[in-house]
């Protein structure tokens, strides 16, 4: 297999490609949507279809402005070919992904060599929070990619001179600005801004003022956000202050974690290579002894990206494992780059190895653990959907450890766990899909379609929204004692059967009239109290309860 790769470069480049894509896409469409987001995005890009209001988010039939508007619109373009699949949602974050891989072999390639680049890729793709994020119907993969992009861009730009990079540059800061806001201009803008001081080249930060390329992303960026506005008064408000500023600065939306919350996601997340970080620590690794100035600016820009990023949410009241999915392409070449010196030092550095070899057995032994004390997956289940993920890590590790052992292949070893990584990727997305399917929507929709309500029935959720239900269903749900993210549109629209306080639901429950109450088991004590009149019917699904009040007149 070495002196295949040896002498068939093309050949290899293109396997990796088609293994590349099949990792990414041939699973998109094996679970149902996962809440809350999933659920959330595609019926936002739905009733986009439906209504023909392209400018307007709407979600539940009402305005819907937490989010911009670009991938809504893929998902809708995705609608508009394929139907309303489940898929569609997934179209945009597995594309990135793609493109995330691709950048980080590009970047590598320029920072350091072409080896660099496709060991980063390699090590990019097959990381465990990379796969997930990118097989969601999620923003933070869209984000990650044109963040990425918009970095890598400005330092090819600075090694080639050619201002078609700063093109690139200000198209993939655009398109970040209509996926998830200001964060896509103050992340490159920021890091940026640091890396010219600290390589003190404040000249350097300067030429980003280039005017083609600032009228490319007005171009782009600018004209929704314009016609929302015009649209919907309230809107910048809303989404500039309350979405950006009081987002990162308080705990609105009830996502506060310590400081040290991204930990363990960043060890778990860059799975299966987690222990190879411990190359950054070498005595001869590229951080204690660059090579060249050339070398210590991109060892700059690289920690300063991952660095930054990092410590940007670490201090942030809103805190998300998703969030810091930036890090992972600088985190990926600057791991490349430190194996590939060893190689050329003539160390392996074993110890990283080792650790390596140690946190994929205990990651194993950590997800069995887990799944035996929660009830997402049975035993019998893991094995059967997670077996693979199990035999990768096991059996990938042992034959790494054996060939290094008898041969000391630096390639052949890294082969093998690019191998075992593959698997664990192929086997993550298995044992994720039958998690994700305890948390949908699609089998409460299932059973509240049993029911046979008609339109004029009330489904209202208490306590806490499920958005899949209304995905799912296709008609409106309504909320009782609880806003949450319907709040903007309750707000700024008929509010009549789609709000219930305690008064107005009892009443309603009590009524002559057909009335079905979704409730989580947190909140069904409180629910029943709140209702009073004991239900009629009541069906447990998954994590839900389903009240009816009266059972539906026999024909």
């Amino acid at each position: 297999m070495v002196t295949f790769i040896r002498h068939h470069r093309r050949a290899t480049l293109g396997l990796l490609c088609l293994a590349l894509i099949l990792l990414y896409v041939a699973h998109l469409g094996s679970y149902h949507l996962i809440e809350l987001d999933e659920g959330r995005y595609h019926r936002v890009a739905m009733e986009m279809v439906l209504s023909g209001d392209y400018v307007t988010p709407h979600f539940d039939y009402m305005p819907y402005f937490e989010k911009p508007i670009f991938q809504y619109w893929i998902t809708a373009l995705a609608m508009n070919l394929f139907g309303f699949q489940e898929f569609t949602g997934r179209v945009l974050p597995a594309l990135t992904g793609v493109g995330n891989v691709l950048v980080a072999a590009w970047l590598g390639r320029y920072m350091y060599n072409r080896r660099t680049g496709i060991m980063a890729g390699i090590i990019l793709a097959t990381t465990a929070l990379q796969l997930i994020v990118s097989s969601i119907g999620v923003l933070d993969m869209a984000l990650t990619f044109f963040v990425n992009t918009c970095l890598a861009s400005f330092y090819v730009f600075e090694r080639t001179e050619k201002k078609k990079y700063l093109l690139l540059f200000y198209a993939s800061m655009g398109f970040g600005m209509l996926t998830k806001g200001l964060i896509a201009i103050v992340f490159p803008l920021g890091i940026l801004f640091w890396y010219v001081l600290l390589t003190r080249r404040p000249r350097l930060f300067l030429r980003l003022f280039y005017l083609p390329g600032i009228l490319l992303f007005l171009v782009i960026a600018v004209p929704w956000y314009y016609l929302v506005c015009q649209r919907n008064p309230e809107f910048f408000y809303f989404f500039f202050i309350r979405e950006h500023f009081l987002r990162f600065a308080t705990t609105m939306h009830e996502r506060f974690h310590p400081w040290y919350y991204f930990v363990p996601v960043l060890l778990a997340g860059f799975m299966p290579w987690t222990g190879f970080l411990l190359t950054f620590f070498s005595k001869r690794g590229i951080f204690r002894s660059p090579s060249s100035p050339k070398e210590k600016q991109a060892l700059c820009l690289l920690a300063l990206w991952a660095g930054l990023i990092y410590l940007f949410y670490s201090i942030s009241d809103s805190k998300l494992p998703t969030y810091i999915m930036p890090c992972w392409l600088p985190l990926s070449i600057l791991v490349a780059a430190s194996l590939e010196r060893c190689r050329h030092v003539g160390s392996w550095l074993c110890h990283s190895f080792l650790v390596n070899s140690i946190l994929c057995l205990l990651f194993t032994v950590a997800g069995i653990a887990y799944i035996m004390r929660t009830d997402f997956l049975t035993v019998s289940g893991f094995v059967t959907h997670g077996g693979l993920l199990i035999a990768s890590l096991l059996l990938g590790t042992i034959a790494a450890a054996w060939i290094w052992r008898s041969r000391r292949s630096f390639l052949a070893v890294f082969l093998v766990l690019s191998c075992m990584a593959y698997g664990f990727g192929v086997g993550a997305h298995q044992v994720q899909g039958q998690i994700h399917d305890h948390q949908t929507a699609y089998y409460v929709s299932q059973d509240l379609k049993e029911l046979d309500p008609d339109q004029k029935t009330p489904i209202i959720m208490y306590g806490k929204f499920m958005p899949g239900l209304v995905y799912y269903l296709d008609r409106p749900i309504a909320a009782a004692n609880f806003m949450g993210e319907l709040e903007y549109g309750l707000y700024h629209t008929d509010r009549t059967g789609m709000y219930y306080g305690s008064k107005e639901l009892r009443e309603l429950w009590e009524s002559p009239q057909r009335v079905i109450v979704v409730v989580q088991p947190l909140y069904l004590d409180e629910a029943r109290r709140v209702l009073g009149t004991p239900e009629a019917q009541c069906l447990h699904v998954e994590d839900y309860y389903i009240l009816v009040n009266h059972k539906a007149s026999q024909s």
